[in-house]
């Protein structure tokens, strides 16, 4: 639209070339949009992916598996980047930016699967672990190496997403790697660490254009194009009949200067455009692979020194690393606001339920993180669950077994608020105050993801909502007329329970098992042990999910944490039962 106005009303030649410019770069943005758009569509992502599931059908034969080390990555020949190619983005594929000679051989009978000619022409993680240059040696954190290993891996999160699996071998190999590093000093913040980039990847690939940026012909002619916007208005200048400053005092004037101005914001964007494109993560794993593919980058000092301060650029991503929380029985009596929220307008937006109010998110913490972690770790280990591990199988199983899951953590949830109030944090040492702290977050994370994700938990959204929405009800009954203190909501609870049969409904058994706790468990440090594990144990079981859709629609308000551990279940090979009742 800019570029048809500047054409219609301009007869300066500066102002033309201007518009001609203007016209390029639109076709430009044009083009990249509807690559990148085609890039991250179904068909394509199923192409790309299937060679990559064909490659890792057999990956785990290429070496010894006795060989096999996860500490230096011996054996992990895990695809990072292709060696003679130039597509980084492209997912081991060859299908849109091709060579002049394919890497891959064409699939033979019976089973058709295609392979690479030779593991010399692509780069693995194996490789960029044995690296002997300074910039990938002199990385003591190991930063540089899990950002190709976290782009490695990123690639497995694309099969999912185009409808494949990886093969029993594949996650046994992937979790005995998960498992060593969770068994280092602070594992547990590089898994969460690889797994967060894994995902910048993934909203990368599905919501901007990074990957089709990268392009070489495509980063040449972006540069070209910033180049030509620079430069245009001074050969407009000096070759022009007329003086700058007479062509402003023209009768054209004004709208020269709006062009000026024009070209000049298209300058300062495209310019933050292409900064923002060469200090991606993308192009951070391009610029390593380089730098282990060629000699001269292990030679030249100035290269890796290069390299090395533009990987310390960290782009802000929407994951904010917090936990959205809720609570029930503080929110129970809120009424959403009628002139906003009725039937005139639920043609137009979601509308608000009852007791739908959020309270402010919470940091995640490094203990939230750990927890998890050491639950999956004894998952793995032993598999045994947070009730055999704590031997309270007998007095708290009848709360783990109820209809539905949004029932289990909704019970578990009131439970948890009740022994919040009758055993609080002050009364407690530091240990057993870390134990608070995971209990309580991720008690009103679940219940969060109950109300307002329902799609990533197991069962169907509906049924999900309707649970919640008579748990309001019952909650509403329950406590009608009792202070907005929660409290004094507590006492009422316990009056009701004390003064008559436990009724079956969602609260009355949350009251009960929270009573239990605190009256059944001698040492009330350990209720906080028993429920901190309940909840990390909890999150690991609702991950698992083929609702792919789901998780990556959340990316694009900054993501969930369930899609985090769902990212690090589904690399180790654990899935929901088919026969699960939901």
């Amino acid at each position: 639209m800019t570029s048809w106005m500047i054409v219609s009303y301009a007869t300066h030649p500066m102002s033309i070339l201007c518009a001609v410019f203007l016209f390029v770069i639109l076709f430009a943005k044009v083009d990249g949009r509807t690559r990148a758009l085609m890039l991250a569509s179904n068909s394509v992502m199923e192409k790309k992916c299937k060679l990559l599931a064909d490659y890792m059908s057999t990956e785990h034969q290429h070496g010894d598996s006795s060989h096999e080390d996860p500490a230096t990555m011996r054996g992990y020949n895990y695809l990072v980047r292709f060696a003679e190619g130039e597509q980084v983005h492209s997912l081991c594929s060859s299908a849109i930016w091709r060579q002049k000679k394919s890497p891959w051989l064409d699939g033979k009978a019976p089973d058709y699967l295609q392979k690479i000619v030779g593991l010399d022409r692509v780069i693995t993680v194996e490789k960029v672990w044995d690296c002997q240059g300074r910039l990938l040696k002199g990385d003591p954190n190991g930063r540089l190496k899990d950002l190709c290993l976290s782009f490695s891996l990123f690639k497995f999160i694309c099969m999912r997403f185009a409808g494949y699996s990886l093969p029993q071998e594949a996650h046994n190999k992937l979790r005995r790697l998960i498992q060593h590093m969770l068994s280092e000093e602070n594992g547990h913040e590089r898994v969460f660490k690889v797994i967060e980039v894994e995902l910048a990847f993934l909203f990368d690939l599905l919501y901007t254009k990074y990957p089709v940026n990268l392009n070489p012909y495509r980063s040449f002619c972006r540069l070209l194009l910033l180049v030509i916007v620079a430069a245009a208005p001074l050969i407009a200048k000096f070759s022009a009949k007329v003086d700058f400053n007479d062509w402003l005092s023209l009768s054209e004037g004004p709208a020269n200067i709006v062009t000026i101005l024009l070209m000049m914001s298209i300058l300062v964007i495209e310019f933050v455009h292409f900064c923002i494109t060469i200090f991606s993560e993308w192009a951070k794993v391009t610029y390593i692979c380089k730098y282990v593919q060629n000699d001269w980058g292990l030679k030249n000092r100035c290269s890796g020194k290069l390299i090395e301060i533009m990987c310390r650029v960290w782009l802000l991503k929407p994951w904010g690393r917090q936990l959205r929380q809720y609570s029930l029985l503080q929110a129970y009596s809120y009424s959403p606001w009628k002139c906003v929220n009725n039937k005139f307008s639920t043609a137009y937006f979601d509308q608000e339920g009852d007791g739908q109010k959020q309270i402010p998110p919470t940091n995640l913490s490094k203990q939230v993180k750990k927890a998890i972690a050491r639950s999956l770790r004894k998952y793995l280990e032993k598999g045994q669950a947070f009730l055999r591990r704590n031997d309270l199988s007998d007095e708290f199983s009848w709360a783990c077994d109820l209809e539905t899951t949004t029932h289990v953590i909704m019970v578990w949830h009131i439970a948890t608020t009740f022994c919040e109030h009758e055993v609080p944090c002050a009364q407690l040492l530091q240990e057993q105050r870390d134990n608070f702290d995971i209990a309580t977050k991720l008690s009103q994370y679940l219940a969060y993801l109950v109300v307002y994700a329902p799609r990533l938990l197991p069962g169907h959204p509906c049924k999900t909502k309707y649970i919640f929405g008579r748990a309001v009800s019952e909650a509403r009954e329950t406590l009608v007329g009792s202070s907005v203190s929660v409290e004094k909501r507590i006492q009422k609870l316990k009056m009701g329970i004390d003064n008559e049969q436990c009724p079956e409904t969602i609260v009355g058994r949350g009251t009960q098992l929270g009573m239990k706790l605190v009256n059944g468990v001698e040492d009330k440090g350990r209720i906080w042990k028993v429920l901190a594990d309940f909840w990390a144990d909890m999150i690991l079981y609702v991950a698992p999910s083929n609702n792919t859709v789901a998780h990556a629609k959340y990316l694009t308000t900054g993501g969930e944490f369930v899609t985090h551990v769902w990212v690090l279940v589904s690399h180790i090979g654990i899935t929901r039962d088919p026969q699960d009742r939901e």
